[in-house]
């Protein structure tokens, strides 16, 4: 035990300033040392260390840990194209905006759409119709004619078959004055014959006689053939054919009867003909007027729920057809596409696992590898990987929609592939490189 000690236990005079002196010559070694310490050479000291500390992490996290490089949420767009030319009316041009699926976006107008061939229809339907209208009036006017005609071969028939059948009552007449002469003559040859026989009658004159008897009685048969003749003439009159030896079996009147019948049928079938290709017209009319609709107004809208990505034309904006014009945002197909080193691509595979850490904050998703190499199919999603890094996409399978990170396409962070590094040192690194504000 010191004096000092003993002093101020026994509480002896004095203890107090040897107490202070001592303190005071302690005091004033520790001045001596801190002055005698090379405290720049410290400082570098602990800054070599600390860069030497951070290159072993860096080196650690390339070489053992397998990590991405510029690792971005991503997503597939799907792109509206204008479906015809014309003037764009835009309804919802705001990128970001929410977009339901058949949901009107725009609509293009074209203000002089291609119309020829429906304004070519529209000249043959009314040619059809004009020529249905000449035919019909036409057609009308013949039957009338027709008309006009069967009331003449009416009244034809009817005057013929009267006219027979007075000749036939003159025939009947005639018949019955040559069945008298013929009574006539045949007494007279009966008076011949007796006065012949007795000497009172020459011989010539008996002939006389007898051949006169004879002409009567060939008269009496003509006069009866006669009026066969009128008979049969008067049957066929009645059926509407007409026996003569100076005339047609038919009249003038029943001939125009029958040339207009026949330009009738030619007339309803040209007017048939026309009918049906009125019809066809109307159709083919109808067909293109549809397609003129088409092609003169187009309402484009959404074909998915989503979000508008990009806008490339504004309302009043002349467009083209087949020119993209909307994008929109498949928030369903949410990938991670990151570019990794060449040494990591050739050994990764697909489904392999990994781990989604967002920049910044202490969320983290789980998934696998989904495809590697994204060139070919780079075009189709929201942010296009550059072509000359190795890149890779990783499909989450615990991102939740409700998350904030559905859809937030561009926010950035890091892929951990957790074929190694998955151990303590890892996430000693992983909390080293947070706190010094890498990760």
């Amino acid at each position: 035990m010191s004096d000092i000690t003993r002093g101020a236990g026994l509480g002896l005079p004095g203890t107090s300033t040897n107490a202070s002196a001592a303190l005071a010559r302690s005091a004033k070694s520790a001045a001596e040392f801190a002055l005698r310490v090379p405290w720049p050479r410290l400082l570098k000291f602990a800054a070599g260390a600390a860069l030497l500390g951070l290159g072993a992490v860096t080196i650690y996290q390339q070489v053992i840990v397998r990590v991405s490089r510029e690792a971005i949420v991503n997503a597939r767009v799907i792109s509206i194209r204008a479906p015809i030319d014309g003037i764009l009316n835009a309804a919802a041009t705001a990128p970001g905006a929410i977009v339901t699926a058949g949901m009107a976006i725009a609509k293009v107008e074209d203000p002089v759409p291609e119309n020829a061939r429906w304004f070519q229809l529209q000249q043959d339907a009314a040619a059809a119709h004009r020529e249905r209208d000449t035919l019909s009036r036409k057609l009308a006017d013949l039957e009338q004619a027709r008309v006009t005609a069967a009331a003449q071969v009416e009244a034809f028939r009817l005057g013929r078959i009267r006219q027979d059948e007075l000749r036939i009552e003159e025939a009947r007449a005639s018949a019955m004055a040559a069945t008298a002469r013929e009574s006539e003559a045949a007494a007279a040859e009966q008076r011949g014959a007796v006065l012949h026989e007795r000497g009172y009658l020459a011989d010539q004159g008996y002939e006389k006689v007898f051949h006169a008897r004879e002409v009567a009685r060939q008269d009496a048969i003509a006069a009866r053939k006669r009026i066969d003749t009128l008979v049969v003439e008067l049957e066929a009159a009645k059926h509407g054919t007409y026996l003569g030896d100076n005339y047609n079996d038919v009249p003038s009147s029943y001939q125009r009867v029958a040339d207009l019948s026949v330009r009738i049928e030619e007339i309803k079938a040209n007017i048939d003909e026309l009918t049906q290709k009125s019809e066809l017209i109307a159709l083919r009319l109808a067909d293109e007027r549809k397609r003129v609709d088409a092609q003169s107004r187009a309402v484009l809208t959404a074909p998915i729920d989503g979000n508008l990505w990009t806008a490339q034309a504004a309302g009043g904006e002349y467009v083209r057809k087949g020119q993209e014009l909307f994008t929109i945002l498949d928030c369903s197909t949410v990938v991670i596409t990151a570019s990794v080193s060449e040494r990591d691509y050739n050994e990764l595979r697909l489904g392999d696992p990994a781990r989604f850490r967002v920049a910044g904050t202490d969320r983290e998703y789980h998934g696998e590898v989904s495809q590697l190499g994204l060139t070919s199919t780079g075009r189709s999603l929201a942010i296009p990987p550059e072509e000359r890094h190795h890149q890779v996409a990783v499909h989450l399978v615990d991102l939740p929609k409700s998350s904030p990170d559905s859809c937030a396409v561009g926010r950035s962070g890091q892929l951990v592939f957790d074929g190694r590094g998955r151990g303590t040192g890892s996430r000693v690194v992983e909390r080293v490189r947070r706190f010094l504000g890498q990760a």
